[in-house]
């Protein structure tokens, strides 16, 4: 599975995307770290670890950091 990590350390980066508290089920403001996409096996993950479906514009903004990870060139 591939996962994105979150952090609490809120740096402004181009390739991070910040999720308020709440947003996914996360008890802080955090970060997706884009540019540290990583793999996991499934059987490492629990549900909970999974967290909440996030909205069709931040899944956007997590594409486009993705994007930018890997030097994408985008609007």
């Amino acid at each position: 599975m591939l996962v994105i990590p979150a952090s609490t350390t809120l740096r402004v980066a181009p390739t991070h995307v910040r999720l308020r508290k709440g947003t996914g089920g996360i008890r802080r403001d955090s970060v997706l770290k884009c540019e540290q996409i990583t793999t996991l096996p499934k059987s490492l993950l629990s549900e909970s670890a999974l967290g909440g479906p996030l909205s069709p514009v931040l899944l956007e903004e997590v594409q486009r950091g993705v994007l930018r990870a890997i030097g994408v060139a985008i609007d």
